[in-house]
């Protein structure tokens, strides 16, 4: 018994020490998270560490001025040394007043471009170099060069269960593993084939006997059970019930239930009387069947208390080894999932730092904990078609304004502007309806695929949303003045010379025969192209007049014979993400401040290359179509600033209404006509599959009716009001082109 008590004391000695130097080691590095700078101090922080593939990455820095009477101007660099591989970000910079004992809060935003570096924060303080902070998440951004896009990436508030919220929309992590059995079905059935999704043995074994036990959280009477496989039940295999004394309740033959089948998938149902003891475990016994004969999606069990899904499975071998083979596309479907690092009450007031997020999973009291500023950055990200998942009872902000409400089986899918808010009543995820999870991984899917089906190069940019009618090279006109300079240099020069009795005025006469040609190549390409850059602005904007929100998403391009050396300006809301290569070696480092604007400097664009962006933005607007009713007579009002070249417009009893050539400010007659048959009413988002960021409007006279819902319109412009000319003052009105289709919602009072 002494030895005892002698062990037992050294053993809290032991974890006293333990603890006493695991909490002195953690106030150190907390103490190393702010560094001073003689007056200032420097806090850099991210609210997540993981990796994202598009939008912009936020490092938020908190800087402090200690000194009761001194100003201090402090500035940011990051990265401190860039690596400058390939089409990089260089130089990300801020700016920033300090007053005496002021506290400021600084975003740096990082464009969707890698950002290789020492991994460090440069501070300036009154134009001196004082040292350098470590950057949060440092050089995790856009960084995978199999092009862009990559992995979908969900953001998890910290209030939430990590696990089950991954677990939702992990669909394919670890392609044909036990654990792909667990949850809800969630194969595709229209992929056909093999499905990383479900759970199959290793096929390089051959005939061997294979089984699936899975676990069910919450012990539960069965009287019913559905197997859903990816090829035919085999007829030989069995289910075998376990209770939660370890004891087999019941074995039942795969051939005794009602199997039906629907594309690629068959459902095999049984039912029993109901057990006498809670299932715990529901073992799958294939014998020695072909491997590839199975796969088992999911594995639901019922009764008096309602309905579960395994929550846990184990096997005798998977076919995980092979899944590059046999489900190649199983790695590119994989999530990133990103638990937040702060409360929702610290999170970022603006929405480009929401931008890399696929999908954004909250709860009710997160709402309640968020400042409006938040409120209003996440609903900016909804507009401009983020995915936002709510669970828990709770009104949704009244300044996210959805106009579009779909029934789930268990909760609400919003329409937001261009993007999706699901709320659920329940708190536990796990829950969730397989319909739900299915409606949830697809949003976030399609997300990413999104950014993946953008171009990935000029090349590409220029062939969608072209710039200037002809980008070759005048090659005959280089030619001509080519041979020309060879005949007059050469041969002419030295017969000229030798009739003349002058052959050492060579000396002179081909340097001057030389600077001429080259005076007379600079001419030559200066009347073909001139001076001034051109541009092109297109854009696709859902445009809300009863809230005044306008999303927009769209693209713009520049072709400059001289490289603008003032670089191009966008507003603080505006995401700009270039259409270029990502890899190594591959083009050059560029240079962003946030200091007065989003002010990309050096290296975006470059002397008669084209230089194409995609653009997102939501904002409040005031641009507006009203409805009045003359005398009898429908009559628009274009209050869109800028002239409407055609406008298609429905009622609430989707009447369709059209009118053309409508100047700005001014009015026309709507006239009633025969709408499109079609039964497909796919909105905004359809319209943007349809006509891409470049907004072609070509076929939207045939097809309007396809998107219209009631009380919408669509109008093509001419010219573009919500997306601004990156290069200010040194572009032309004459050399820009801009358009636009406004997918507009009428306010009650502006309806036909």
């Amino acid at each position: 018994m002494q030895n005892v008590k002698l062990k037992n004391g050294r053993l809290r000695t032991r974890a006293l020490r333990a603890f006493v130097i695991f909490n002195f080691t953690f106030l150190i590095s907390l103490g190393r998270a702010v560094d001073e700078f003689g007056d200032i101090t420097v806090e850099p922080g991210a609210i997540y560490t993981g990796n994202t593939f598009h939008g912009y990455a936020e490092i938020r820095v908190v800087m402090e001025n200690h000194s009761h009477t001194k100003t201090h101007f402090v500035t940011l660099v990051y990265p401190n040394q860039a690596w400058d591989n390939g089409n990089s970000i260089g130089r990300l910079a801020r700016s920033a007043k300090l007053e005496p004992e002021a506290q400021v809060v600084v975003s740096l935003l990082l464009p969707p471009l890698p950002a290789q570096g020492d991994s460090s924060i440069r501070v300036d303080v009154d134009n001196h170099h004082e040292g350098e902070v470590h950057a949060p998440n440092a050089n995790n951004h856009c960084n995978n060069y199999s092009g862009r896009g990559g992995q979908t990436t969900v953001f998890i508030s910290r209030s939430l269960d990590y696990d089950v919220v991954e677990k939702v929309f992990q669909a394919n992590r670890g392609a044909f593993t036990a654990a792909m059995a667990t949850g809800a079905p969630d194969a595709t059935s229209a992929r056909g084939g093999y499905q990383p999704t479900t759970w199959m043995p290793d096929t390089r074994r051959g005939a061997q006997t294979n089984w699936l036990e899975l676990d069910y959280a919450t012990p539960q009477t069965v009287n019913r059970i559905v197997v859903y496989n990816n090829q035919a039940p085999a007829s030989a295999s069995s289910v075998v019930l376990v209770g939660v004394s370890g004891t087999n309740l019941a074995k039942i033959p795969m051939s005794s239930g009602s199997t039906s089948s629907s594309g690629s998938s068959w459902q095999t149902e049984f039912t029993m009387t109901t057990t006498t003891e809670p299932v715990k475990t529901v073992r799958l016994n294939f014998g020695k069947a072909q491997p590839w004969s199975i796969s088992i999606d999911a594995v639901q069990i019922s009764g008096p208390s309602g309905s579960q899904w395994a929550s846990d499975a184990r096997a005798s071998s998977d076919n995980s080894a092979s899944a590059s083979s046999l489900a190649p596309g199983a790695n590119a479907d994989s999530v990133e999932s990103l638990r937040s690092e702060s409360a929702v009450s610290d999170w970022s007031e603006t929405w480009l730092a929401y931008s890399p997020f696929d999908a954004v999973v909250l709860n009710a009291a997160d709402l309640g904990s968020m400042s409006p500023a938040v409120l209003g950055a996440i609903g900016d990200y909804l507009h401009a078609g983020g995915n936002v998942v709510l669970s828990g009872k709770t009104d949704l902000p009244a300044s996210w304004h959805p106009w579009r409400k779909q029934k789930l089986r268990d909760g609400v899918n919003y329409g937001i502007g261009f993007g999706r808010c699901f709320t659920f009543d329940s708190e536990n995820l796990a829950g969730l309806d397989p319909q739900s999870v299915q409606a949830l991984r697809e949003a976030a899917r399609e997300s990413s695929l999104y950014w993946r089906s953008l171009p990935g190069d000029s090349a590409a940019a220029n062939a969608q949303m072209p710039v200037v009618e002809n980008l070759k090279i005048p090659t005959r006109g280089i030619v001509v003045i080519m041979l020309a300079f060879i005949i007059v240099i050469g041969p002419v020069n030295m017969i000229y010379l030798n009739r003349i009795k002058r052959r050492t005025w060579m000396l002179w006469t081909i340097p001057a025969i030389s600077f001429a040609t080259t005076l007379l190549v600079f001419a030559y390409s200066l009347l073909r192209e001139g001076i001034t850059p051109d541009t092109r602005i297109a854009g696709l904007t859902l445009l809300d007049q009863t809230s005044h929100r306008a999303a927009t998403i769209g693209g713009t391009a520049f072709y400059c014979p001289l490289t603008p050396s003032g670089g191009l300006d966008f507003d603080y809301q505006t995401e700009a993400t270039p259409l270029v290569e990502t890899g190594y070696g591959s083009g050059t480092s560029r240079e962003v401040d946030w200091s007065q604007s989003q002010h990309f400097q050096r290296g975006w664009v470059s002397a008669r290359v084209p230089a194409h962006f995609h653009l997102r933005k939501s904002e409040t607007r005031r641009e507006r179509i009203q409805v009045i009713n003359e005398n009898g007579q429908l009559q628009v009002l274009n209050g869109l600033g800028a002239p409407i070249k055609s406008l298609w417009i429905t009622d609430a009893n989707l009447n369709f209404y059209k009118a053309d050539n409508v100047a700005a400010g001014q009015k026309a007659g709507l006239i009633l006509s025969k709408a499109p048959q079609t039964s497909e009413k796919s909105g905004a988002n359809g319209l943007l599959h349809d006509i891409s960021f470049a907004a072609h409007p070509d076929g939207l006279k045939e097809n309007s009716g396809k998107y219209l819902l009631p009380n919408t319109y669509i109008a093509v412009l001419d010219g573009n009001p919500f997306i601004e000319n990156a290069l200010g003052a040194a572009s032309s009105p004459k050399r820009t082109k801009s358009s636009a289709v406004v997918f507009g919602i009428l306010e009650t009072e502006g309806k036909p």
